[in-house]
């Protein structure tokens, strides 16, 4: 039997075909999860928001008009999860602090982390907006046509922007490697 195209699921599940949605689930539920913990920078919280992915694409599967590929819509929900998930964060995150004298910020770096710590530690210290594009571009491989349609700008303001996350993710990682914030193994 021929594999399906993404687009081709997406037309069967606007038919009414619900076991497209169950293949479209098992072929990008992996990619999506990691995208959204890379996004948030957390983990903890990429199941959930994964899932939520999915119901939306569940949600609003006749939308879907296919003029882009499957990934590249499904990923702009996910960008949009996502930032739902840092908005509801920061705002509760105020108000909690507001309400609690018991609200002292502690760093939640690593005594001892490795290479990879370090460089999680300086993606976490970037904005939702230059982790966003790194993880496009870097994690995903997607081409900066993409990255344009999902961010809603153009190609080569997907491209200046990846520019310049990757110069602030640099930067981020060799002042948090000499200020010892996060140490080296030796």
């Amino acid at each position: 039997m021929v594999e399906r195209s993404d687009e081709e699921l997406m037309q069967a599940l606007g038919g009414g075909e619900l076991a497209a949605f169950d293949a479209l689930f098992r072929r990008h539920y992996e990619t999506v999860r990691a995208m959204c913990a890379r996004i948030v920078a957390s983990d903890g919280t990429s199941d959930d928001l994964a899932q939520e992915t999915f119901l939306r694409v569940l949600r609003h599967r006749e939308t879907f008009r296919g003029d882009a590929r499957f990934t590249t819509w499904a990923y702009r929900i996910a960008r949009n999860v996502c930032l739902e998930q840092l908005a509801r964060h920061a705002r509760d995150r105020r108000i909690a602090e507001r309400w609690s004298a018991e609200s002292i910020a502690t760093s939640d770096a690593p005594n001892d982390p490795d290479d990879t710590e370090l460089l999680a530690a300086a993606m976490r210290s970037l904005t939702t907006e230059q982790r966003e594009v790194l993880v496009l571009c870097r994690f995903h491989d997607l081409p900066f046509s993409e990255i344009g349609t999902i961010l809603g700008c153009t190609a080569g303001a997907a491209r200046v922007r990846a520019h310049r996350a990757l110069l602030a993710l640099r930067e981020a990682y060799h002042n948090l490697n000499r200020s010892g914030s996060v140490r080296r193994n030796a």
